[in-house]
């Protein structure tokens, strides 16, 4: 319509009856039409495909993606991957002998430590890019991509900000990390050569 952005509704215009719940209509406004029409064109990203991916590749050989919405095993060998690391207690394993499988069992993201495992995990995951491709996942993307955002401090040199804002921009869908695993991935930078679990662990 001409004047609003997008073709939406003016604002205050009436519009059709919709369904509020289940055996529940009414009359929805132009702002609530407006609002459901933008966040379909922010899913959509104009070109007609959905906002979700199983999985984005942060630099060559190094994926990061969620439980809820694994790649198929597939999709993981046209990518290179010959790894998978998976972080969560309840976080299920690819399942397929092709692949090379790790695991942190992280009881939970806002409270729990991933400061003690960065030097084997670390270790893992540059032996997996170097195999072809390794895969990190978990159920909310924020153990992966904190793992993601260690490895670039650690292997490629880059502060915080820019290896976060490299997973960031890689991965859109990666919301900002918490206040637990920031801390922790912070407090590494200022003491790299932390020893991290003994290797029988």
């Amino acid at each position: 319509m001409e004047g609003v952005p997008g073709g939406g509704l003016p604002a205050g215009a009436a519009t059709s009856m919709t369904q509020v719940s289940e055996g529940v209509w009414g009359w929805a406004g132009a702002e609530k039409v407006n609002a459901s029409l933008s966040a379909l064109q922010r899913d959509l990203g104009g070109k007609g495909k959905p906002k979700t991916q199983p999985c984005y590749e942060v630099i060559k050989g190094l994926w990061i993606g969620s439980s809820s919405c694994l790649p198929s095993v597939e999709d993981l060998e046209k990518g290179g991957v010959m790894a998978t690391f998976a972080v969560g207690e309840d976080v299920p394993v690819v399942d397929d002998k092709k692949f090379m499988h790790n695991k942190i069992a992280l009881p939970d993201e806002n409270t729990g430590s991933l400061l003690p495992t960065f030097p084997k995990a670390f270790k893992a995951i540059r032996e997996g890019i170097e195999d072809g491709g390794v895969f990190l996942y978990c159920q909310s993307r924020q153990g992966s991509s904190a793992l993601a955002t260690g490895y670039l401090m650690a292997n490629e040199g880059m502060t915080f900000d820019d290896a976060w804002k490299k997973v960031q921009e890689s991965c859109p869908e990666c919301e900002e990390l918490n206040r637990n695993l920031k801390r922790q991935l912070t407090t590494w930078a200022k003491w790299p050569e932390f020893p991290g679990l003994p290797e029988w662990m």
